[in-house]
Protein backbone atom coordinates (compact mmCIF):
# COMPACT_ATOMS: atom_id res chain seq x y z
CA UNK A 1 0.00 0.00 0.00
CA UNK A 2 1.16 3.60 -0.59
CA UNK A 3 2.58 5.18 2.43
CA UNK A 4 1.79 9.03 3.78
CA UNK A 5 4.65 10.09 1.68
CA UNK A 6 3.63 9.05 -1.65
CA UNK A 7 -0.06 10.38 -1.27
CA UNK A 8 1.47 13.69 0.14
CA UNK A 9 3.96 14.04 -3.07
CA UNK A 10 0.60 13.49 -5.25
CA UNK A 11 -1.29 16.24 -3.22
CA UNK A 12 1.96 18.66 -4.03
CA UNK A 13 1.98 17.55 -7.75
CA UNK A 14 -1.59 18.49 -7.90
CA UNK A 15 -0.82 22.03 -6.32
CA UNK A 16 1.61 22.42 -8.68
CA UNK A 17 -0.35 21.54 -11.61
CA UNK A 18 -2.93 24.35 -10.53
CA UNK A 19 -0.31 27.00 -9.84
CA UNK A 20 1.52 26.06 -13.25
CA UNK A 21 -1.95 27.28 -15.07
CA UNK A 22 -2.98 29.96 -12.65
CA UNK A 23 0.75 32.11 -12.02
CA UNK A 24 0.31 33.78 -15.64
CA UNK A 25 3.56 35.83 -15.28
CA UNK A 26 5.98 33.86 -14.43
CA UNK A 27 8.33 32.99 -16.82
CA UNK A 28 8.87 29.26 -16.49
CA UNK A 29 5.65 29.01 -17.52
CA UNK A 30 7.30 29.40 -21.35
CA UNK A 31 9.19 26.55 -20.76
CA UNK A 32 6.74 24.39 -19.68
CA UNK A 33 4.99 22.04 -22.06
CA UNK A 34 2.16 19.65 -22.32
CA UNK A 35 2.28 15.85 -22.38
CA UNK A 36 0.83 14.37 -25.87
CA UNK A 37 -0.55 16.38 -28.98
CA UNK A 38 1.37 16.34 -32.34
CA UNK A 39 3.52 19.47 -32.89
CA UNK A 40 3.42 21.39 -35.96
CA UNK A 41 6.08 23.65 -37.51
CA UNK A 42 4.85 26.57 -39.34
CA UNK A 43 6.90 28.23 -41.70
CA UNK A 44 7.22 31.44 -39.63
CA UNK A 45 9.05 29.35 -37.22
CA UNK A 46 6.17 29.31 -34.52
CA UNK A 47 4.40 26.24 -33.63
CA UNK A 48 1.48 24.27 -32.97
CA UNK A 49 0.36 21.29 -30.56
CA UNK A 50 -2.73 19.21 -32.86
CA UNK A 51 -4.58 16.78 -31.66
CA UNK A 52 -6.16 15.12 -34.79
CA UNK A 53 -9.80 13.58 -34.76
CA UNK A 54 -10.02 9.99 -34.97
CA UNK A 55 -11.55 9.59 -38.07
CA UNK A 56 -9.56 9.75 -41.26
CA UNK A 57 -10.22 13.18 -43.72
CA UNK A 58 -10.78 16.60 -43.05
CA UNK A 59 -12.56 17.16 -40.02
CA UNK A 60 -14.00 20.44 -38.34
CA UNK A 61 -11.71 21.76 -35.61
CA UNK A 62 -11.36 24.14 -32.99
CA UNK A 63 -8.36 26.67 -32.43
CA UNK A 64 -7.69 27.42 -29.26
CA UNK A 65 -5.64 31.14 -28.52
CA UNK A 66 -3.95 31.13 -25.03
CA UNK A 67 -3.61 33.53 -22.76
CA UNK A 68 -1.05 36.01 -22.64
CA UNK A 69 2.43 34.67 -21.23
CA UNK A 70 1.28 31.68 -21.67
CA UNK A 71 1.76 28.78 -24.49
CA UNK A 72 -0.19 26.21 -26.87
CA UNK A 73 1.07 23.46 -24.95
CA UNK A 74 0.16 24.91 -21.53
CA UNK A 75 -3.36 25.40 -22.48
CA UNK A 76 -4.40 21.97 -23.98
CA UNK A 77 -3.05 20.47 -20.14
CA UNK A 78 -5.04 23.12 -19.05
CA UNK A 79 -7.94 21.67 -20.81
CA UNK A 80 -9.96 18.76 -21.36
CA UNK A 81 -11.06 20.10 -24.66
CA UNK A 82 -9.14 17.40 -26.65
CA UNK A 83 -10.04 14.62 -24.43
CA UNK A 84 -13.79 15.26 -25.34
CA UNK A 85 -13.51 16.49 -28.54
CA UNK A 86 -12.16 13.14 -29.86
CA UNK A 87 -15.32 11.53 -28.76
CA UNK A 88 -17.10 13.84 -31.06
CA UNK A 89 -14.60 13.79 -34.28
CA UNK A 90 -13.27 16.64 -33.74
CA UNK A 91 -9.77 17.99 -34.23
CA UNK A 92 -8.12 20.64 -31.97
CA UNK A 93 -5.48 23.05 -32.60
CA UNK A 94 -3.29 25.00 -30.07
CA UNK A 95 -0.69 27.81 -31.59
CA UNK A 96 1.74 29.77 -30.13
CA UNK A 97 2.29 33.53 -30.16
CA UNK A 98 5.50 34.85 -30.85
CA UNK A 99 5.96 37.16 -27.80
CA UNK A 100 4.29 37.20 -24.80
CA UNK A 101 1.25 38.48 -26.14
CA UNK A 102 -1.01 37.88 -28.86
CA UNK A 103 -1.10 41.24 -31.26
CA UNK A 104 -4.88 41.82 -31.83
CA UNK A 105 -3.42 45.93 -32.42
CA UNK A 106 -4.71 47.57 -29.35
CA UNK A 107 -1.63 46.91 -27.30
CA UNK A 108 0.79 47.62 -30.47
CA UNK A 109 1.46 51.62 -29.14
CA UNK A 110 1.43 51.14 -25.56
CA UNK A 111 3.65 47.61 -25.01
CA UNK A 112 5.57 47.50 -28.66
CA UNK A 113 8.47 45.45 -26.47
CA UNK A 114 5.81 42.63 -25.42
CA UNK A 115 3.97 42.14 -28.40
CA UNK A 116 4.18 39.44 -31.02
CA UNK A 117 6.83 41.21 -33.84
CA UNK A 118 4.68 39.34 -36.69
CA UNK A 119 1.59 39.73 -37.95
CA UNK A 120 -0.97 37.34 -36.28
CA UNK A 121 -3.62 37.83 -38.25
CA UNK A 122 -0.98 36.31 -41.27
CA UNK A 123 0.15 33.55 -39.00
CA UNK A 124 -3.05 32.86 -38.23
CA UNK A 125 -4.39 32.39 -42.12
CA UNK A 126 -1.24 30.44 -42.69
CA UNK A 127 -2.38 27.85 -40.12
CA UNK A 128 -5.73 27.58 -41.31
CA UNK A 129 -4.12 27.09 -44.92
CA UNK A 130 -2.13 24.29 -43.93
CA UNK A 131 -4.80 22.38 -41.85
CA UNK A 132 -7.08 22.42 -44.91
CA UNK A 133 -3.82 21.76 -47.32
CA UNK A 134 -2.84 18.51 -45.20
CA UNK A 135 -6.51 17.06 -44.28
CA UNK A 136 -6.84 17.85 -41.18
CA UNK A 137 -9.54 20.97 -41.19
CA UNK A 138 -12.50 20.93 -43.07
CA UNK A 139 -12.38 24.49 -44.25
CA UNK A 140 -16.28 24.81 -43.86
CA UNK A 141 -16.15 24.42 -40.40
CA UNK A 142 -13.30 26.11 -38.43
CA UNK A 143 -14.12 27.15 -34.92
CA UNK A 144 -11.75 30.01 -33.09
CA UNK A 145 -11.70 30.32 -29.39
CA UNK A 146 -9.51 32.41 -27.39
CA UNK A 147 -8.84 32.82 -23.73
CA UNK A 148 -7.78 36.53 -22.23
CA UNK A 149 -5.58 38.16 -24.31
CA UNK A 150 -5.92 35.06 -27.02
CA UNK A 151 -9.88 35.72 -26.81
CA UNK A 152 -8.98 39.45 -28.14
CA UNK A 153 -6.99 37.76 -30.94
CA UNK A 154 -9.65 35.73 -31.32
CA UNK A 155 -11.92 38.84 -32.01
CA UNK A 156 -9.75 40.50 -33.83
CA UNK A 157 -9.55 37.95 -36.13
CA UNK A 158 -13.52 37.39 -36.51
CA UNK A 159 -13.30 41.11 -37.18
CA UNK A 160 -11.10 40.69 -40.14
CA UNK A 161 -11.75 37.19 -41.25
CA UNK A 162 -15.21 36.25 -40.39
CA UNK A 163 -15.80 34.49 -43.83
CA UNK A 164 -13.45 32.16 -42.75
CA UNK A 165 -14.81 31.09 -39.56
CA UNK A 166 -17.55 28.61 -38.88
CA UNK A 167 -17.65 30.42 -35.10
CA UNK A 168 -15.84 32.27 -32.32
CA UNK A 169 -15.79 31.90 -28.76
CA UNK A 170 -13.93 34.23 -26.56
CA UNK A 171 -13.19 34.15 -22.85
CA UNK A 172 -12.66 37.13 -20.65
CA UNK A 173 -12.12 39.01 -23.66
CA UNK A 174 -13.13 42.33 -24.73
CA UNK A 175 -13.47 44.54 -27.85
CA UNK A 176 -11.05 47.07 -28.22
CA UNK A 177 -11.93 50.91 -28.62
CA UNK A 178 -9.51 50.83 -31.89
CA UNK A 179 -9.05 49.68 -34.84
CA UNK A 180 -12.60 49.20 -35.64
CA UNK A 181 -14.69 46.08 -36.31
CA UNK A 182 -15.90 45.49 -39.61
CA UNK A 183 -16.83 41.91 -39.67
CA UNK A 184 -17.34 40.49 -43.18
CA UNK A 185 -20.84 38.56 -42.45
CA UNK A 186 -22.74 37.46 -39.45
CA UNK A 187 -20.49 34.91 -37.23
CA UNK A 188 -21.65 32.72 -34.18
CA UNK A 189 -20.20 34.38 -31.11
CA UNK A 190 -20.20 33.08 -27.68
CA UNK A 191 -18.67 35.37 -24.80
CA UNK A 192 -17.94 34.21 -21.58
CA UNK A 193 -16.70 36.90 -18.86
CA UNK A 194 -16.83 37.11 -14.80
CA UNK A 195 -18.48 40.61 -13.04
CA UNK A 196 -15.09 40.76 -10.97
CA UNK A 197 -12.72 40.34 -13.09
CA UNK A 198 -9.44 41.90 -11.77
CA UNK A 199 -7.81 41.56 -15.26
CA UNK A 200 -9.89 41.92 -17.94
CA UNK A 201 -12.39 44.27 -16.00
CA UNK A 202 -16.04 43.88 -16.44
CA UNK A 203 -16.07 47.87 -17.23
CA UNK A 204 -13.30 47.56 -20.17
CA UNK A 205 -10.75 48.23 -17.47
CA UNK A 206 -7.47 46.05 -18.34
CA UNK A 207 -4.52 45.50 -15.56
CA UNK A 208 -5.25 44.38 -12.25
CA UNK A 209 -7.63 46.16 -10.25
CA UNK A 210 -7.39 49.55 -8.59
CA UNK A 211 -3.17 48.52 -8.82
CA UNK A 212 -2.64 49.50 -12.39
CA UNK A 213 -4.41 49.45 -15.90
CA UNK A 214 -2.20 48.99 -19.28
CA UNK A 215 -5.31 50.06 -21.58
CA UNK A 216 -9.03 51.35 -21.66
CA UNK A 217 -11.33 49.00 -23.69
CA UNK A 218 -14.99 48.52 -24.21
CA UNK A 219 -17.00 47.33 -21.32
CA UNK A 220 -18.33 43.43 -21.74
CA UNK A 221 -21.81 44.65 -22.19
CA UNK A 222 -20.71 47.00 -24.78
CA UNK A 223 -18.71 44.26 -26.69
CA UNK A 224 -21.95 41.98 -26.46
CA UNK A 225 -23.86 44.93 -28.26
CA UNK A 226 -21.21 45.14 -31.09
CA UNK A 227 -21.87 41.58 -31.89
CA UNK A 228 -25.71 42.15 -31.99
CA UNK A 229 -25.32 44.94 -34.05
CA UNK A 230 -23.11 43.49 -36.27
CA UNK A 231 -25.05 39.91 -36.48
CA UNK A 232 -27.86 42.10 -37.21
CA UNK A 233 -29.86 40.90 -34.14
CA UNK A 234 -33.08 42.97 -33.07
CA UNK A 235 -33.14 42.72 -29.40
CA UNK A 236 -32.30 40.06 -26.56
CA UNK A 237 -34.74 37.61 -24.44
CA UNK A 238 -34.72 37.93 -20.77
CA UNK A 239 -31.77 36.70 -18.96
CA UNK A 240 -31.61 32.93 -17.97
CA UNK A 241 -29.98 31.70 -14.78
CA UNK A 242 -28.48 27.87 -15.33
CA UNK A 243 -28.44 25.58 -12.75
CA UNK A 244 -26.48 25.91 -10.01
CA UNK A 245 -23.40 23.38 -9.66
CA UNK A 246 -21.39 24.52 -7.15
CA UNK A 247 -21.56 26.08 -3.10
CA UNK A 248 -24.59 28.09 -2.37
CA UNK A 249 -22.64 31.28 -2.19
CA UNK A 250 -20.32 30.50 -5.52
CA UNK A 251 -20.33 32.96 -8.43
CA UNK A 252 -23.40 32.11 -10.96
CA UNK A 253 -24.42 32.30 -14.47
CA UNK A 254 -26.38 34.85 -16.32
CA UNK A 255 -27.00 33.59 -19.78
CA UNK A 256 -28.19 36.47 -22.25
CA UNK A 257 -29.30 35.66 -25.74
CA UNK A 258 -29.81 38.08 -28.55
CA UNK A 259 -32.90 37.64 -30.72
CA UNK A 260 -34.03 38.23 -34.28
CA UNK A 261 -30.55 37.76 -35.57
CA UNK A 262 -28.76 36.73 -39.09
CA UNK A 263 -29.79 32.88 -39.76
CA UNK A 264 -27.59 30.98 -37.92
CA UNK A 265 -25.43 33.89 -36.31
CA UNK A 266 -26.08 32.38 -32.28
CA UNK A 267 -25.13 35.37 -30.27
CA UNK A 268 -24.84 35.07 -26.80
CA UNK A 269 -23.31 36.44 -23.76
CA UNK A 270 -22.84 34.33 -20.17
CA UNK A 271 -22.24 36.50 -17.64
CA UNK A 272 -20.72 34.76 -14.65
CA UNK A 273 -21.67 37.17 -11.85
CA UNK A 274 -18.77 37.39 -9.08
CA UNK A 275 -16.58 35.50 -11.24
CA UNK A 276 -12.80 36.67 -11.46
CA UNK A 277 -10.21 35.83 -14.27
CA UNK A 278 -10.62 32.84 -13.91
CA UNK A 279 -11.85 29.52 -16.41
CA UNK A 280 -15.65 28.52 -16.03
CA UNK A 281 -15.37 24.87 -14.21
CA UNK A 282 -11.50 25.24 -13.20
CA UNK A 283 -12.35 24.22 -9.78
CA UNK A 284 -11.36 26.43 -6.55
CA UNK A 285 -8.17 26.95 -4.96
CA UNK A 286 -6.87 29.17 -2.61
CA UNK A 287 -3.95 29.30 -4.62
CA UNK A 288 -5.50 30.85 -7.62
CA UNK A 289 -7.38 33.39 -5.79
CA UNK A 290 -5.35 35.77 -6.87
CA UNK A 291 -7.29 36.17 -9.87
CA UNK A 292 -10.91 35.67 -8.36
CA UNK A 293 -13.37 32.62 -7.91
CA UNK A 294 -14.49 31.13 -10.51
CA UNK A 295 -17.69 29.17 -11.23
CA UNK A 296 -19.18 25.63 -11.66
CA UNK A 297 -22.29 26.43 -13.82
CA UNK A 298 -20.37 26.10 -17.01
CA UNK A 299 -17.05 24.25 -17.66
CA UNK A 300 -14.81 26.28 -20.35
CA UNK A 301 -14.15 23.21 -22.28
CA UNK A 302 -17.65 21.39 -22.69
CA UNK A 303 -18.99 24.99 -23.57
CA UNK A 304 -16.41 25.29 -26.52
CA UNK A 305 -17.06 22.06 -27.64
CA UNK A 306 -20.83 22.00 -27.10
CA UNK A 307 -21.12 25.77 -29.33
CA UNK A 308 -18.84 24.34 -32.07
CA UNK A 309 -20.98 20.95 -32.47
CA UNK A 310 -23.95 23.27 -32.98
CA UNK A 311 -23.07 27.03 -33.36
CA UNK A 312 -26.45 27.37 -34.78
CA UNK A 313 -28.31 26.99 -30.95
CA UNK A 314 -28.02 27.84 -27.69
CA UNK A 315 -25.69 25.01 -25.79
CA UNK A 316 -27.86 23.04 -23.29
CA UNK A 317 -26.52 24.02 -19.52
CA UNK A 318 -26.12 19.60 -19.37
CA UNK A 319 -24.14 19.78 -22.75
CA UNK A 320 -22.00 22.91 -20.91
CA UNK A 321 -20.97 21.13 -17.69
CA UNK A 322 -18.06 18.37 -17.26
CA UNK A 323 -16.87 18.00 -13.68
CA UNK A 324 -13.58 19.90 -13.24
CA UNK A 325 -10.68 17.62 -12.98
CA UNK A 326 -8.30 17.72 -10.03
CA UNK A 327 -5.33 20.01 -10.83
Amino acid sequence: MPGRRFWRRRFVACQYRRVRAALLTLPLLLLLAACGGERLSLPSGRGAVLDRATQPGPAPVIVVLHGAALSGAITRDMLDLSEMARGEGFAVVYPDSAGTFWNDGALRARMSGLLSAGDDIGFLDALLDLLVAEGIADAAHIHLAGISNGGMMAMRYACERAERLASVAMFKATLPLAPPCHPGRPLPVLLAAGTDDPIVGWDGSIGYGPLFATERRHTVPETFAFWQRANGCTGVAPSVELPRQGEPDAPHVLLHEATGCAPGATTLLYEMRGAGHRLPGQGESWLMRVFGRTTMDVEASALMLAFARNPDRVPQPKAAIRHARAR
